[in-house]
């Protein structure tokens, strides 16, 4: 391991230098080449300069050639600088070996060829060269510049007198109008960047090249020849056919790598190359054909060398890479020398700690042995069993400590017996202790889940008013819907808990009632359909025909329990499907004989439209068994779990994994299903799927009998032609308040905020609102405090204030009257009530939308058995005992006293339950009163 890490830290060290000093060589050429390209770009700029001020005109012989013998020596580097016109002509300078400059122009003058010449003494001219029918148009400097549009390079070329090759800085010019009058030239020869490579020192052998993205060289530091001379032709050479064995191997090898091969025929087959590759990935190619630089390692000519390629593309908008290599031998002679001895250290040092470790084991391993065997004598109760040994080191210590146990243990023993004794009676006692804490826990948790599921009911209610108006933006539906959704879930958790502290206390009660299995069952498909879809599993709900449609039994046990089976399927499935089966049997017909079950449980065909399943009317059944079961194609449960799953608080691997839920879905449910007369069990197959199965008892019932839904309608908009209600809203909660703007805002009402009385009282005094919503309880100034302020004034008494309270005690409310407040509502309240209350006390009008169709109906059924004179028909008991359930909140006691109610008066105890299930506390307290 030591000489690994030290092989890998030389390594990356090596890695390192040779990047920093192939970075700098780099670097060196592209400032150089900065400067080299700088010139022609330059010198064409001054030109245009020239054109547009006129030092530069070209129809005034004698200005132009002095224009360009003054112009061009400040530039040594360059080789020509040439103007082509549009018309054909060209004009411009040319400097040719030794330093000889030419001007040369053609146009009508020279039947357009092209002349080199110098003017003598006389001011005559005297011709050095001619190229007859020279057309610039036609040549490829000039069609790259007007291809372009703006500055360009050429691609290099030979000089057309023949002495290199060159490279041309061009551009178009263009007049004021916008109109072509030409292009602009300037030259250099790249024999200036041969030289300046061939004078840089990389390493012992480094060297370093240019060449373009299609193959061919442009430059190297080394003496190969970059181009040929055949005939009068000038051809360049690829770097794939360098005489260089090292470019030449590295330009094959690059050739694998970029977008456009280096060579267009490929005459080296993959057997025959002079190149491996070592150590790349497929993120070093793709660094290579997208960054500016990058270091390689590779194997080349047998050697494994760094190969540090920079591409000119961003910088000088060229198709050129400088590649540097240098052997991997400059750098790594000396760590591989420090490697091989470090790794042959490391093997002598671990043969030598072998074995001192074979020889501390057998000193330490046999007084061990020893011991471990007189330890098996004391197990099987011999306790006069002692080890002895002559050490005074930590083994002998361990002995006599062994020994010292060993007496201990046998005096323990002695004692065993007389000490279980007390401890069973001390376990007693605290078990009884445990009980008593258990019924108090169960108690507590009852209460206090009772008491947070009130007022988060409110909360869901209330979200899912605000979720169906039409007005919300896209963020406000997603804020809501996170509301909705928490709320949702938290009021989950709390029934759970209330559930199981029920279950616990045995205050758990079957409430049967007649519903419609089927519509039900549609429900659940509905409910987790959309969950499904989002996890791209099948859901499929199927019941046999046999399955009655109208029955008796508790419809919310069952609905809970279906809905934690099928949550906890569609939870723990990541592929495939849950399947939700239902069959009955006829358990009792008459004289009691029995009926076949029916369709197969496990039949893949849903009930369809056309298959008429058999009514309660076709068949005189009294009672069924209906057996239910989900299956899912999920991860599965581990045998050794499922003998906990059904405990509460417990929950499987799986489960602590997703972070969800608190493991008393199960053991709720099985407790729901075994009060309706069944009993739920589980197979499971890990990597296969679950299969939960459980059964219950219900009579069937008249489709008469069965509840149904009765809609009621909503405040959509305020009617025309009303004054701008201001409206003020107290509450030190921020969401409380929140919750009536997001209620009231969208109905056109002007709306402010206070979170104490003081706020609220300097907002009334200056804005004067028509209605303040005022909370009791809020820090700085209360409500009650506020109230009494605002009403001792004249402009207060034109104020409508009404309380908000989460009080249900009924001397709350003379309280808050006499202190000054218009009107009192408790909370939880409903949005009908917020806005009756409003057109109570300040005239406003509503429009409702049409989905009131038995609305009035209602109202008059509960009219008929909703009075005084029914409730003083009661026993006055059972009226003073369900005044208490109601002030104390308790639904529970409510719900039992109804059920008394109902021997007395159905009609009543329906109209009673009605207005708990709305929060319609005090209209019952004050027919009580």
């Amino acid at each position: 391991m030591v000489g690994y890490l030290s092989f890998k830290n030389g390594q990356q060290a090596v890695n390192q230098l040779a990047e920093g000093l192939m970075s700098e060589v780099s670097e060196r050429v592209k400032d150089r080449l900065d400067v080299y390209l700088s010139v022609p770009k330059l010198s064409n700029q001054l030109n245009a300069n020239a054109l547009d001020t006129g030092a530069l005109d070209i129809r005034n012989v004698a200005k132009r050639e002095e224009y360009f013998l003054k112009q061009f020596p400040a530039f040594p580097l360059l080789t020509l600088t040439v103007f082509g016109t549009a018309q054909g002509e060209t004009y411009g300078i040319r400097r040719f070996k030794g330093n000889e400059i030419l001007l040369k122009y053609s146009d009508a003058t020279t039947n357009y060829a092209q002349i080199y010449f110098t003017r003598n003494s006389k001011g005559e001219i005297e011709l050095k060269n001619s190229i007859p029918n020279f057309d610039p148009r036609k040549r490829p400097w000039y069609q790259a510049a007007i291809k372009a549009g703006k500055h360009t390079w050429t691609p290099i070329f030979a000089d057309i007198v023949g002495e290199s090759l060159i490279i041309s800085a061009v551009q178009p010019y263009y007049n004021k109008s916008r109109q072509l009058k030409g292009v602009l030239s300037s030259s250099f020869l790249l024999v200036y960047v041969n030289e300046f490579l061939q004078s840089l020192k990389i390493g012992k052998t480094g060297q370093v090249f240019i060449m373009e993205n299609s193959g061919e060289l442009v430059s190297t530091s080394s003496n190969a020849p970059v181009y040929v001379v055949k005939g009068k032709q000038f051809e360049r050479i690829k770097a794939t056919d360098s005489d260089n064995h090292s470019i030449r191997a590295a330009a094959e090898y690059l050739s694998n790598l970029l977008p456009t091969k280096l060579t267009q025929k490929n005459p080296f087959p993959l057997k025959n190359r002079e190149f491996t590759v070592a150590r790349l990935t497929h993120k070093q190619v793709f660094l290579l054909q997208n960054k500016d630089s990058q270091l390689l390692e590779v194997r080349l000519n047998g050697e494994d060398k760094f190969l540090y390629v920079t591409s000119l593309k961003k910088t000088f908008d060229l198709d050129w890479l400088i590649v540097v290599i240098v052997p991997q031998s400059d750098f790594t002679a000396q760590i591989d020398a420090n490697t091989r001895t470090t790794i042959l250290l490391t093997i002598v040092a671990l043969i030598v700690a072998i074995l001192i470790g074979i020889f501390t084991a057998q000193w330490i391993a046999n007084p061990v042995a020893r011991l471990n065997t007189v330890a098996r004598d004391l197990a099987e109760g011999q306790w006069d069993k002692t080890v002895e040994f002559d050490r005074e080191d930590e083994v002998g210590q361990l002995a006599k400590s062994f020994n010292k146990m060993a007496k201990q243990l046998q005096e323990s023993f002695e004692n065993l017996e007389q000490k279980v004794k007390e401890r069973t009676a001390e376990l007693a006692i605290a078990k009884e202790k445990a009980e008593v804490a258990n019924e108090a826990k169960s108690a507590f948790l009852a209460n206090m889940s009772h008491e947070l599921r009130t007022p988060l009911n409110a909360i869901i209610g209330f979200s899912q008013l605000i979720i169906r108006s039409q007005s919300l933006s896209k963020e406000n539906q997603e804020n809501v819907g996170i509301i909705a959704r928490s709320g949702e879930h938290l009021l989950g958790l709390i029934n759970n808990v209330l559930d199981l502290s029920k279950i616990e206390s045995g205050r758990t009660t079957l409430n049967e009632k007649n519903f419609d299995l089927y519509r039900l069952l549609a429900d659940i498909e509905d409910m987790f359909r959309l969950k499904a879809d989002d996890k791209k599993l099948q859901l499929l709900v199927d019941y046999a025909p046999e399955v009655p449609r109208y029955i008796r039994t508790d419809e919310v046990k069952l609905r809970q329990v279906l809905i934690n089976l099928i949550n906890n399927a569609i939870k723990f499935t990541e592929e495939g499907g849950v399947t939700l089966r239902v069959k009955g049997e006829q358990v009792s017909r008459g004289a009691g004989e029995q009926v076949s079950r029916g369709a197969d449980l496990h039949s893949n065909s849903p009930i369809t439209n056309d298959q008429l399943p058999i009514t309660n009317d076709q068949l005189p059944i009294t009672h069924y068994r209906l057996d239910f079961e989900v299956e899912d194609t999920g991860m599965g449960i581990a045998a050794a779990e499922i003998d906990s799953l059904f405990e509460a608080f417990a929950q499987t691997e799986t489960g602590k994994e997703a972070q969800e839920g608190t493991g008393l879905g199960l053991p709720i449910s099985r407790k729901f299903v075994q009060l309706m007369g069944g009993d739920i069990t589980v197979n499971s197959t890990v990597g296969k799927g679950t299969t939960f199965k459980f059964d219950i008892q219900a009579s069937t019932a008249d489709p008469v009998e069965v509840d149904s839904k009765k809609p009621t309608r909503h405040v959509i908009a305020l009617e025309p032609n009303q004054p701008k209600y201001r409206i003020l809203i107290v509450d030190d909660k921020q969401i409380n308040r929140k919750l009536l703007v997001k209620m009231l805002n969208p109905l056109g009402f002007e709306l402010k905020e206070a979170s104490n009385g003081m706020e609220a009282i300097a907002i009334w005094d200056e804005w004067e609102p028509h209605l303040i919503w005022m909370d009791l309880r809020m820090p700085v100034m209360d409500g009650y405090e506020a109230i009494k302020q605002i009403k001792a004034t004249t402009k207060g008494q034109a104020t409508a204030v009404i309380a908000l309270t989460a009080s249900v005690l009924e001397e709350e409310r003379a309280v808050v009257l006499s202190a000054g407040c218009d009107d009192f509502m408790r909370k939880p309240f409903r949005e009908a009530d917020i806005f009756d209350m409003m057109h109570k006390h300040i005239g406003v009008l509503y429009v409702y939308d049409n989905s009131d169709v038995d609305q009035t109906s209602a109202a008059k059924a509960e009219g008929q058995f909703l009075t005084s004179a029914a409730i003083a028909a009661l026993p006055p008991e059972l009226v003073a005992d369900l005044k208490h359930a109601i002030l104390s909140v308790d639904l529970d006691l409510a719900a039992e006293q109804i059920e008394q109610i109902r021997s007395h008066n159905g009609g009543l105890a329906d109209a009673i339950a009605q207005w708990i299930d709305n929060f319609e506390y005090d209209k019952i307290l004050q027919l009580i009163k």
